[in-house]
């Protein structure tokens, strides 16, 4: 696939002025979807590595002795381990993050290709995935999902790829995965509005990573069958020592009957020999 073009430029007005501080914006369903299912999938791929939500980001902005702070929707420091206790992510301790994900809404997304794209260039962040969840062409690309590489020679588009099952996917390297759209939700039933749905796909195993009802019905079937397997051990078990049981007393009633036949064959031959 060709190059894509550069995002037209953020209109000015953001009420944002330097320290870089993200600031508190209502969550919608799909943003809030796209981020759990992100996260989820992300965790379990990679069990050992630090796999933030919203997550601050500290670092030092233009020289400045005033840490900044900005939070990506998804972030990935694949070489940092996980704490469960982590608030913030402090740069200078443990490096830039390899990966983010920034899920556009109407509200953040020149912000987000703006000044926060930017940002994670400056930092060292590998690569920047942006999925626009409203599906309404915010940024003006025609496309809804689309990312950088942050390299020594500036942002370069990530690759894309058709996947097998038609869609258009835009791969991470750092990932080794494949996101796409999967599809355009309708609206629900209590008027909640959906809008595009969000999967990583697995080259290595043809499949898209799970989320998390998807892991819950897994692991209730795994469960189910490890029940169904013990209780047919158990099962098993029990014929067996039935069956040993019975051995043991056909054994003891052939050991009877054998003493019974030797004290005959003895009184026989006593009767004989007299």
């Amino acid at each position: 696939m060709g190059q894509r073009p550069e995002a037209r430029e953020p209109e000015d007005g953001y009420p944002l002025d330097p320290p870089l501080i993200d600031v508190p914006i209502p969550m919608t369903a799909p943003h809030a979807t796209a981020m759990a299912y992100s996260r989820s999938a992300l965790m379990c791929r990679f069990p050992d590595a630090e796999v933030g939500v919203d997550l601050h980001i500290l670092f030092w902005e233009r020289g400045r002795m005033v840490k900044s702070r900005l939070g990506p929707d998804v972030l990935v420091a694949l070489n940092v381990p996980r704490r469960s206790t982590r608030a913030d992510y402090d740069v200078d301790e443990l490096g830039p993050p390899d990966f983010v994900l920034e899920v556009l809404s109407r509200s953040t997304w020149k912000h987000d290709v703006g000044r926060k794209l930017n940002a994670y260039e400056a930092i060292g962040v590998r690569e920047c995935l942006l999925f626009d969840v409203t599906g309404e062409d915010l940024a003006g690309l025609g496309l809804d999902l689309w990312g950088f590489a942050m390299t020594p020679k500036g942002r370069q588009p990530l690759e894309e790829r058709v996947l097998p099952n038609g869609k258009r996917g835009v791969c991470s390297a750092v990932l080794g995965l494949v996101a796409y759209i999967a599809a355009r939700r309708s609206p629900a039933a209590h008027n909640e509005t959906w809008a595009l749905t969000m999967r990583w796909h697995d080259p290595a195993t043809g499949e898209d990573l799970p989320d998390h009802d998807q892991l819950w019905k897994r692991e209730e079937r795994a469960r189910a069958g490890e029940q169904q397997a013990l209780a047919v051990a158990q099962t098993e078990k029990t014929r067996a020592d039935a069956a040993e049981t019975r051995a043991d007393a056909a054994e003891s009633a052939a050991q009877v009957a054998r003493r019974r036949i030797a004290e005959l064959e003895e009184r026989l031959g006593l009767r004989t020999g007299s």
